[in-house]
């Protein structure tokens, strides 16, 4: 769902490209029937979205990396040290983003540019910056994730079209 939106919010014209990737090894699944209901009522098509597990490529392509939980970031991190400094909650590079606007640089230097405003003792996010997984809830907790996330990634793609 968060690819989805995040596109939405770019834009059709928008340059930058976004992929979903996950931390287990779930390649070739498709899309839960509750996010390609919750996606469509948004105008959203989903159906041909298929997972792929995260590798080494996605992890050096990418200006910046967004997980929905610690854990997930963590194992990012893990996974690919130097990437720990573009490895994000969705909650916290948003938060993150309203005290540091993109002002013209690369995406990847943003990124790194916000990661150097964390906390020694805090390389990642906080309870509060973590979405919910919703697989396995019903449409009601889909919904909920999306609003969350339809709300979060749009402040998020306004910050990456910033050209201050």
């Amino acid at each position: 769902m968060a690819e989805a939106l995040l596109r939405h919010h770019l834009g059709v014209d928008a340059a930058m490209p976004v992929a979903s990737v996950g931390t287990i090894g779930w390649n070739g699944y498709p899309a839960t029937p509750h996010a390609v209901t919750v996606l469509a009522e948004l105008g959203i098509d989903l159906g041909s979205h298929v997972s792929r597990k995260i590798n080494r490529d996605d992890v050096d392509r990418a200006d910046l990396i967004i997980a929905m939980t610690r854990k997930h970031g963590w194992a990012v991190a893990a996974h690919e040290p130097e990437a720990a400094s573009r490895t994000f909650l969705l909650g916290e590079v948003t938060r993150l983003a309203r005290t540091q606007q993109r002002n013209g640089e690369s995406v990847r230097d943003w990124a790194e540019s916000i990661a150097r405003t964390r906390s020694a003792d805090r390389p990642m996010g906080n309870a509060a910056d973590e979405i919910h997984d919703p697989v396995g809830e019903s449409i009601g907790v889909y919904r909920a994730t999306a609003s969350v996330l339809d709300r979060l990634l749009g402040e998020l793609a306004a910050a990456l079209m910033a050209r201050r």
